[in-house]
């Protein structure tokens, strides 16, 4: 593990945000091929692809690491970068979720709704603005532990390994996730995987946030979402930003009903902005504790 590598990444991300899709088709073809070839109707099909999916490959990256750290240290430092990079992606989001923000600010709905499904195409199709601005919010503080916090974490515990095994495993669940036995194992695994990172995140967005409206909403409303790690994301951070999240959505057809969660200020462009600087908030107080952790090993 290292944090120069991290911050590395995180500044090659930061003017490069755009980078090859080629690692996450090649992942995507292999699991694709597992989900034909070893789906046989059970769970366990679905525990050995999993394993040869995202643990070898994890494990193959972490070798490949320690072989070029005999060699040079310094390309395996380069390496780590490589492979942070491309593991990361929250850059990414923030542009996606400004989009949103800025046609929400600029009273264009259809814009908004156009900008918010070309980014998340399963995201309900809603009608007023601040239902938009709602599931933005949500849909950054999602991308937030995906993306980036999850990817910190588990490199800072396991170095490559980590960070490799937790995209890969997310990827994994996407793809298989029609399948109810065979894509049961991954969905356990990623929720497995969430479980640690969510809950640091969410007293992370509490102390770089509203931290008792953040407490308050954590302990009081996250039980009521249904998935355990994202009700505790989504309603710690909807009380570290002091907005209102959840909530019933005007969709076309009728309504969708939804627990409520943080406080009752309504959402709007500005808790998008606001969504994805708590996030970054959040990893810099991350950073700085690793930081301050390694001065403390000298």
């Amino acid at each position: 593990m290292s944090l120069s590598a991290v911050l590395a990444a995180l500044l090659w991300s930061h003017f490069h945000p755009h980078k090859s899709l080629l690692p996450e088709n090649l992942a995507r073809q292999w699991h694709a091929w597992l989900l034909d070839n070893f789906n046989a109707g059970q769970s366990r099909h679905g525990l050995v692809a999993w394993v040869a999916g995202v643990l070898l490959p994890a494990l193959g990256l972490a070798l490949l690491g320690a072989l070029l750290g005999d060699a040079l240290a310094l390309l395996r430092w380069g390496f780590e970068v490589l492979v942070l990079y491309f593991c990361l992606g929250f850059r990414e989001v923030s542009f996606f979720a400004a989009r949103v923000a800025r046609a929400l600010a600029e009273s264009d709905l259809a814009g908004a709704l156009a900008a918010l499904h070309a980014w998340r195409p399963g995201a309900p199709p809603v009608k007023a603005a601040d239902g938009i601005s709602r599931i933005a919010v949500e849909e950054t503080l999602k991308a937030a532990i995906a993306t980036l916090l999850g990817v910190l974490f588990w490199y800072f515990l396991f170095g490559v390994a980590g960070a490799v095994a937790y995209r890969l495993t997310l990827l994994c669940r996407d793809i298989w996730r029609g399948e109810q036995e065979f894509g049961r194992f991954a969905g356990q695994a990623k929720h497995a995987f969430d479980w640690l990172p969510v809950r640091a995140a969410a007293f992370s967005f509490a102390i770089v946030g509203n931290f008792q409206d953040a407490l308050d909403s954590w302990r009081g409303q996250s039980q009521a979402w249904g998935n355990d790690n994202e009700g505790i994301l989504l309603a710690a951070g909807a009380g570290a930003l002091g907005v209102q999240l959840g909530g019933n959505l005007s969709v076309a057809g009728g309504e969708l009903l939804r627990p409520i969660l943080g406080t009752e200020e309504p959402a709007g462009p500005d808790s998008i902005e606001g969504g994805i600087a708590l996030t970054w908030r959040a990893a810099m107080l991350w950073l700085a504790v690793v930081g301050l952790l390694w001065l403390g090993s000298l």
